[in-house]
C-alpha cells in the first residue's frame, strides 16, 4: 500500500487536470482567456523537492510522455519538458532552503518556465500565430492565477503528504 501512494498522486494530478477543463465553465470570459491547469507541474516539482529528482525525473518522463500522447499531437515535448524541470528542481533546492512558500514560487517560476517553452515550440513549427503581448495577455497570466489558486489550496496538503510518504519509504 505505500508504494502505491505517490503514483496515485501522480495519476491524480494527471487526471485532475482533464476533469478540470472539462469542469471550467464555457462564457465569453474564458473563450478568450486561457487557463490552463498544471496540477501535474506543481506535484512534479514538489516530488523533486521532498521525495528526490531521480523519481521525479522518472514520472516527468512517464507522465510527459503520456501528456503528449494524450493531449498534443507532437510527441516529446512534454516529456523532454517535464523530466527537465524535475531535474532543475532537484537542483535548485540544493541551494535554496527546503520550505513550502519555496517550493511553492519554485512551482511558479516552472510553469512559467513551461509555458514559453510550448508557446516557442508551437511558434516555431507553426502552429499558432499569437503574438507575445497575447500570449502573456490571454495565457501565461490567467494560467498562472489558476495555478496560484491550485497552490494556495492545495499545496500544503500535498507537501504533508509527500513528507509523509517519504518517511514511510526510509521506514522500511
Amino acid at each position: 500500500m505505500k508504494k502505491s501512494l505517490l503514483p496515485f498522486l501522480a495519476i491524480l494530478c494527471f487526471v485532475s487536470e482533464s476533469i478540470f477543463v472539462d469542469l471550467w465553465p464555457k462564457n465569453d470570459l474564458y473563450i478568450d482567456y486561457f487557463f490552463v491547469p498544471r496540477f501535474f507541474l506543481v506535484f512534479l516539482v514538489f516530488t523533486a523537492i521532498y521525495i528526490g529528482g531521480t523519481r521525479a525525473m522518472i514520472y516527468g518522463f512517464i507522465f510527459g510522455l503520456l501528456y503528449d500522447c494524450v493531449y498534443t499531437e507532437l510527441l516529446g515535448v512534454y516529456a523532454f519538458a517535464f523530466t527537465l524541470i524535475a531535474y532543475l528542481a532537484a537542483k535548485a533546492m540544493k541551494v535554496l532552503y527546503q520550505h513550502w512558500l519555496i517550493a511553492c514560487l519554485l512551482a511558479l517560476f516552472f510553469i512559467t518556465v513551461l509555458e514559453f517553452y510550448v508557446y516557442g515550440i508551437q511558434l516555431l513549427i507553426g502552429r499558432t500565430n499569437m503574438s507575445l503581448q497575447t500570449f502573456c495577455s490571454h495565457r501565461l497570466w490567467p494560467t498562472l492565477l489558476l495555478n496560484i489558486v491550485f497552490l494556495f489550496v492545495l499545496s500544503y496538503p500535498l507537501k504533508q503528504r509527500l513528507v509523509k510518504i517519504k518517511r514511510l519509504e526510509q521506514e522500511d
